[in-house]
């Protein structure tokens, strides 16, 4: 039975099908396969993007349709063509949700689609979702994988979904197949050759040379082009090149040398860029892609490219090392353990848990107590916790020069390397001479995927089927100089609690007013959460003081254990209700009045804290929640400073001046006032009337970075710990407060 008033399948019969007809399948704009539907016979043919030749039209019966044997589509429409005749059936017009093809999937119109009664349908929250559009007389015109922009659609109903804007003037058409060369070693300046595959496109109308898109990746460029065919068939030669050292997974490609974690991406980088420019195919100009590592190869590689990159489109991607990964506000994450026993192909040694691994001190040793090896590229990771000229040799925000390329960039709220996609932004917005674009969604690390996260629902407008246009619009335009839209600065940004998208042309949003909300409190915020509150009104006389001790060996946690999370690294950022951990007494908060109207913030958020410990180092982390009704307490957006590191050169963005490279102990007398600016990551929300905005506090947030130990010397050799009596203040001379980037109430 389907959940109450859901309907399953009306009862009709087989010659009341509403699906007879012909469909095209597309992909990214490129038409792939054919398939006419006559009751329950079945015509196809498809087509090679690699020659561009179609096979010729086969007959086939419903259960090899069903089975996918005869026309198998890719991704979440993946046996759709077999569910084809129970879909016809539905009567989705008399009804405010159906369920098909089974109880537990449950569709919503998202909206009106066209000019002719059509409706697009989704599923709520999933991942990687398919939708459809059912006409006005519940007949199916189309189903597309959103994020993937597949799209099987009735012929004449093209204009309902993406595939009439991939025909848009101006967009390069695919009108060609493609060919590879033979494997390639890109020799980098020490002699290292580096394992690269060229494609180019292929067929009468393939005309040297040709614009190109590079792509570097220590994750494995064997099958790689399945990811990146549709641009040579629009007329770009495609060089994908694996890393330094990278990837045993991938030994028919493997690039030589060592893999050492971020250093040798600048020169390796350029001197692709340099390479590409110098074959006789390429017109000389050249842009990149890729997410994460591979964005952070784009902007490494942006250090000494020269005039031939064009554009970058780097996707959730790391920023330098003091960023987001390795380090964060001075501290080491705790992921990249995993991440690089990962990389090396290091497994963890049989009955150890990532709980007894990320325990360990001192952490120079745990490489051996994980894998019962040492392991170079963690030792020297360790040995290199101060911003020094180990990692000034990738720092791209020490060059003071123009950036003279464009830079679409894409992340969202809780992808843990959205640090560095602000801080990038804030680069291309003071040094860019292009336009940039930044999109930004209600997104973890694989990006626009999810409509819902541990729990919380972002809508239907979620998954956007815009991405793959926009990556074209971006190279059409800086590749072939054409005119696609792009030609202005613009941030898309999603905002949470409404789930919808705004525009601006910067970030913060032009229109956003910075607000100063202060800390009070009658001396017990880390005892009582009702007691700290937050509000306009700086403080006007010697309110007590919030004082509590903080014990490193046993920290506040993160709401996810490493054993639990296994390969989903970025969880640590995700939305949760972090009521019970507010609630321990080395947590203090600041809470705000319930919100009488709606408060919608849209920009940078800064915390700005007088305090002081008996300790000689420690950590300062700071959230900000949305508190709903039934007293949840739901986490936006976290960050932290090492205390040793407080005298930043750019506290707020990082990018100018000194930034973790000097450091300054604290003096252990428990009598000094420190001032802290601590940035916490960028967010859009919209706090509802009868909710409330709070600050938390606090001094580890484990499994998220490894927790200060308090002692004041080398965390990666600490094998003690000491406990700090902390004490936050709030008065006229120390008024500790968060800066909010508030957006007018009519906008």
């Amino acid at each position: 039975m389907a959940a109450v008033g859901v309907t399953v399948f009306a009862a009709w019969s087989p010659s009341q099908s509403t699906v007879d007809g012909v469909y095209d399948l597309y992909h990214v704009g490129v038409h792939l396969g054919t398939l006419e539907v006559d009751g329950t016979q079945y015509r196809i043919r498809t087509r090679d993007p690699a020659s561009g030749t179609w096979t010729p039209w086969t007959s086939a019966g419903s259960s090899e349709v069903a089975g996918s044997q005869a026309f198998d589509l890719p991704g979440a429409l993946s046996g759709l063509p077999g569910r084809l005749g129970s879909l016809g059936r539905v009567d989705w017009g008399s009804h405010p949700a159906v369920a098909w093809p089974d109880a537990s999937t449950v569709w919503r119109p998202s909206g009106p689609v066209g000019d002719d009664g059509a409706t697009r349908w989704y599923v709520s929250g999933g991942s990687s979702p398919m939708d459809l559009v059912i006409g006005r007389g519940d007949e199916f015109l189309a189903a597309f994988d959103v994020r993937a922009d597949a799209v099987l659609v009735r012929r004449g109903s093209e204009a309902l979904t993406t595939v009439e804007r991939w025909r848009e003037p101006g967009l390069s058409q695919p009108v060609h197949g493609y060919r590879a060369l033979p494997a390639q070693r890109v020799r980098g300046d020490d002699g290292v050759g580096l394992a690269t595959l060229v494609y180019l496109p292929d067929g009468d109308e393939a005309q040297e040379p040709f614009p190109t898109i590079l792509v570097r990746t220590p994750y494995g460029i064997t099958n790689l082009i399945s990811g990146y065919w549709h641009y040579v068939v629009r007329g770009y030669a495609v060089v994908l090149q694996a890393a330094r050292g990278t990837a045993y997974w991938d030994p028919e490609n493997r690039s030589e040398g060592e893999w050492e974690p971020m250093i040798h991406e600048p020169a390796d980088g350029a001197r692709a860029v340099q390479w590409i420019a110098e074959q006789p195919w390429s017109d000389g100009q050249v842009c990149m892609q890729g997410g994460s590592y591979v964005g952070y190869t784009q902007w490494s590689a942006s250090m000494a490219a020269g005039s031939a990159l064009r554009c970058l489109v780097p996707e959730s991607s790391m920023g330098t090392a003091f960023s987001d990964q390795p380090y964060m506000g001075g501290g080491m994450v705790e992921g990249m353990a995993y991440y690089m026993f990962w990389m090396l192909d290091k497994p963890v040694r049989p009955g150890v848990s990532w709980s007894d691994i990320l325990r360990h001190r001192p952490l120079m040793e745990l490489d051996d107590f994980a894998t019962g090896e040492d392991i170079p590229q963690w030792n020297t990771m360790l040995s290199h916790w101060r911003n020094d000229d180990y990692w000034q040799r990738q720092n791209w925000y020490a060059d003071p020069q123009p950036r003279d390329f464009g830079a679409l960039q894409i992340s969202g709220w809780f992808d843990d390397d959205f640090p560095g996609t602000r801080a990038n932004w804030e680069l291309m917005q003071q040094r860019g001479t292009n336009p940039q674009r930044l999109i930004i969604g209600p997104w973890r690390h694989g990006y626009n995927t999810d409509r819902s996260l541990n729990g919380f629902d972002y809508g239907p407008t979620a998954v956007r089927d815009d991405i793959w246009l926009e990556k074209q619009r971006w190279y059409d335009h800086f590749l072939k100089d054409r005119e696609t839209g792009v030609e202005v600065r613009r941030v898309d940004y999603f905002v949470l609690g409404e789930n919808r998208w705004r525009q601006a042309t910067s970030w913060p949003p032009e229109e956003s007013v910075r607000e100063a909300w202060y800390f009070h409190s009658g001396g017990d915020a880390s005892r009582h959460t009702s007691d700290g509150t937050l509000d306009r009104e700086p403080p006007d006389h010697l309110e007590p003081s919030d004082r509590y001790a903080y014990d490193p060996g046993r920290p506040p946690s993160n709401w996810h254990s490493f054993d639990l999370m296994e390969s989903w690294q970025d969880v640590q950022s995700f939305p949760y209700d972090f009521k019970d951990i507010e609630a321990r007494p080395d947590v203090v908060t600041y809470t705000s009045p319930v919100l009488e109207e709606d408060l919608t913030i849209a920009g940078d958020v800064k915390i700005v804290l007088y305090a002081s410990t008996d300790v000689l180092d420690t950590d300062w982390w700071a959230h900000l929640s949305d508190v709903y009704p039934d007293n949840r307490s739901v986490r936006l957006t976290v960050g932290m400073l090492r205390a040793r590191f407080r005298n930043l050169d750019d506290p707020d963005h990082q990018i100018s001046g000194s930034n973790f490279h000097e450091e300054e102990l604290l003096s252990g007398d428990p009598a000094d006032v420190v001032r802290y600016e601590i940035a916490i990551p960028s967010i859009a929300n919209t706090f509802k009337a009868g909710h409330r905005v709070r600050i938390a506090l606090m001094n580890a947030l484990d499994n998220y970075s490894f927790p200060n130990s308090n002692t004041g010397g080398d965390e990666a050799l600490a094998t003690t710990v000491r406990v700090g009596r902390m004490t936050i203040h709030h008065t006229p001379e120390h008024p500790s407060h968060v800066v909010l980037d508030r957006l007018p109430a009519n906008r």
